[in-house]
């Protein structure tokens, strides 16, 4: 008996994609060859310029208002500038006074710290003659890892001569010797290559604290994503490189992922390729692969919980078939755990797993009918009771063991007894999200990307330069994806074609709960697990104008080269390259709403 059996559909229309008759699952070498050339792509996308693999260790934390140093430099210099980078705690406040021979003092800054500032160099433009610079602890509550000072002539730190307390500490350290001693570090002018920017300073923080078992700030999502943050930390240190690490390893690894999803939904290395190679181009996704979010985790756990239970619909149970198909199953339900302790909002695809899962029970229940076996009442509520495992069990025990670095790094007795305080705790933070955000959008704008949301600008450049990191897709996987997804709607329902079932199931359980969430304040990033279902999508337009027209090669290379055309066009707002004002303005900023 050929093995495929256990896999065809019946019946079999035009462009089912199933195995059988249209493809073949296998792996051939030139898929092995393909996908190591897409990961090696990606993967130098991710790691290039991902940010430095230095950054200060050390530290001063004052214990009590009134500590501080006196920073000498030998003799009278001009000061420009200063830079301080600030640690976790951020909160408080340092009086920075200048005096130019020690005696008659005035205030230089009044140094507020704030959360926002977190592993991020802060810098003041202030000039003043000085030979003397006091630190005053006025509240406690920050730890400042290294202060420096600039004469702008020179983008070294001026050297510190001498460095006294103002008072002893409680333990007798010294602060300031903490605060100046990694001078070689500081940079004249900060960037995101050495400082956190936007959703980093509480993720990539809260990496830290776990490993640190700190009491962790960042609380509003579960914590498996700042877990899997941390193993970067935990290879690299606390350095940029190292929180942006895994986030980039996963981003590049979701090439390999899908490209294999691809294979398996379409059974064509064609259009496993087309598929990885449209990631691959798509900036939302390169942006998130190069930044310490967990959004990147998510979306990938999610890609492969879909073609699981996809896979799942496809198993025949005649032949052994049924014991087979519990493997798919379960891969389904252990991937939705993962996805769901990273972000509630990826809890919203399990109920597009029960709607596919109910489809494909109803599709063997009919089956058996038809062909007069019997025992298949018995095994649907087998099914249904492994389903109680595979998608209660297995997903709330991963969800649960997730918490184990958090509950370890709280100051306060907490436990596995007190994991339902913190869902409802997160339950309200996000219901009463209400501060207004200039970068947030509402659900139907998504679709069409009208508020991208602007996660770096640069500052300090030269006239007529501009710098910027925004979440901005490709526009022919966003708009051509959305156009791909109505016809597949249009024709593949008309020929019951799964694939668009599965696709189109999906992306509604992700997209329809926002129409409806309590969350009034939602970002355009909470549509990137739509992103690989429309390149999915497109890639079904691909094959259906192929099957159908002499040109349809011709139309699937101009609609890839466009976009690859479009990655190269929309690449300096990606990365965070410097480029001019002008050209951003002119030529990127295609919309007045997109605000970089």
């Amino acid at each position: 008996m050929d093995y495929r059996d256990s896999y065809r559909s019946s019946p079999i229309h035009w462009g089912s994609g199933y195995l059988g008759e249209s493809g073949d699952r296998r792996w051939k070498p030139l898929d092995v060859v393909l996908v190591l050339l897409l990961t090696l792509i990606a993967g130098l996308m991710a790691f290039a310029d991902l940010g430095e693999r230095t950054a200060p260790q050390t530290f001063w934390k004052p214990e009590k208002a009134g500590e501080g140093f006196i920073v000498d430099f030998g003799r009278l210099q001009h000061v420009d500038r200063i830079n301080l980078y600030e640690g976790p705690g951020a909160k408080g406040e340092t009086k920075i006074e200048s005096s130019a021979d020690g005696q008659n003092w005035e205030l230089y800054l009044k140094v507020e710290h704030h959360t926002n500032r977190v592993f991020t160099w802060k810098h003041e433009d202030k000039p003043v003659e000085t030979r003397y610079m006091r630190f005053i602890t006025e509240r406690t509550g920050y730890r400042l890892y290294e202060a420096a000072f600039f004469n702008k002539e020179s983008a070294a730190p001026l050297a510190a001569a001498q460095i006294e307390p103002l008072r002893e500490t409680g333990n007798g350290a010294d602060g300031g010797q903490f605060v100046f001693d990694e001078q070689e570090l500081a940079p004249y002018r900060p960037d995101y290559r050495n400082s956190m920017y936007f959703d980093e300073i509480y993720h990539g923080r809260t990496a830290y604290e776990f490993i640190e078992k700190m009491e962790p700030y960042e609380n509003t999502h579960p914590p498996l994503g700042k877990l899997l943050l941390s193993l970067g930390v935990d290879l690299f240190g606390m350095t940029p490189y190292g929180w942006r690490f895994m986030a980039a390893v996963f981003g590049t690894l979701m090439v390999p992922v899908f490209y294999a999803v691809a294979k398996g939904y379409f059974g064509r290395t064609r259009y496993a390729f087309l598929a990885a190679l449209l990631l691959v181009l798509e900036g939302f996704h390169l942006v998130h692969s190069r930044m310490a979010n967990v959004d990147i985790f998510g979306v990938t756990f999610t890609i492969i919980m879909f073609y699981a239970m996809h896979r799942y619909g496809e198993m025949q149970w005649r032949s052994g078939g049924f014991r087979r198909s519990l493997g798919p199953l379960a891969l389904s339900g252990i991937f939705f755990g993962a996805a769901a302790a990273v972000k509630w909002n990826y809890l919203y695809g399990g109920a597009g797993l029960a709607v596919l899962l109910g489809f494909a029970l109803f599709r063997r229940w009919r089956e058996a009918r038809r062909d007069g076996r019997r025992g298949t009442a018995r095994r649907i509520v087998l099914t249904l009771m492994a389903c109680m495992i595979f998608f209660i069990a297995i997903p709330v025990g991963i969800y649960t063991v997730s918490y184990k670095p958090y509950i370890e790094a709280t100051a306060k007795d907490d436990n596995y007894t007190d994991l339902w305080q913190y869902q409802k705790d997160m339950y309200h933070y996000h219901k009463g999200v209400k501060e207004k955000h200039p970068y947030s959008s509402k659900w139907y704008t998504w679709p069409l990307m009208l508020r991208p949301v602007w996660y770096y600008g640069g500052k300090d450049l030269p006239n007529g330069q501009a710098q910027s990191i925004a979440a901005i897709g490709n526009p022919v996987v966003w708009w051509g994806g959305l156009l791909a997804m109505l016809t597949a709607w249009w024709f593949g329902f008309r020929s019951r074609d799964r694939i668009v079932l599965t696709l189109s199931v999906a992306f509604l359980s992700f997209y329809v709960p926002w129409m409806v969430a309590p969350r009034s304040i939602t970002f355009l990033y909470h549509y990137f697990p739509m992103v690989p279902l429309l390149i999915l999508f497109l890639v079904w337009n691909f094959r259906w104008v192929e099957q159908r027209s002499r040109y349809g090669y011709r139309w699937t290379a101009g609609v890839v080269c466009t976009a690859a055309v479009l990655l190269i066009w929309f690449y300096p707002v990606l990365t965070g390259m410097t480029i001019s004002r002008a050209w951003m303005n002119d030529a990127i900023r295609w919309l007045p709403s997109w605000g970089f």
